[in-house]
């Protein structure tokens, strides 16, 4: 049997167009994930202001940004085939999850305190495990 020569003269131009999806793709994923750890980083910052004058209407918003931004996170590394992919995206849904359920209860200092240093704590073991 054989092959047909129309499909074998295509093959480098099907090899051409994935490298080049490939180089285009993955700097507009690198710049998608450095804006959200970028967002996220200036959400830290504004819990930590919240913390020292509390408010917990802007508690629960700080909430909700880091699950929108941890699921954000998780959205893109999903059904990447790599063991860090899958562990980044498993992070950042925990980490999503944890925000989430936090920004639903009813937040005082003392309660905003407490999931604050376990978000960040969330966030910093990524950064440990891949920084």
């Amino acid at each position: 049997m054989r092959k047909s020569q129309a499909s074998t003269n295509r093959s480098p131009y099907y090899i051409a167009t994935a490298l080049i999806l490939a180089v285009a793709v993955a700097p507009a994923f690198a710049a998608s994930l450095k804006s959200i750890m970028s967002e996220m980083r200036d959400n830290t910052s504004s819990g930590k202001a919240v913390l020292a004058n509390f408010d917990s209407a802007s508690a629960k918003e700080i909430m909700q940004r880091y699950a929108s931004e941890a699921q954000a996170a998780s959205d893109m590394f999903a059904g990447q085939g790599g063991a860090k992919e899958k562990d980044l995206s498993s992070r950042f849904k925990q980490l999503a999850a944890m925000a989430d359920a936090a920004s639903q209860a009813p937040l005082n200092k003392a309660s905003f305190r407490k999931a604050f240093a376990e978000v960040t704590s969330g966030c910093k073991s990524c950064h440990s495990a891949y920084k």
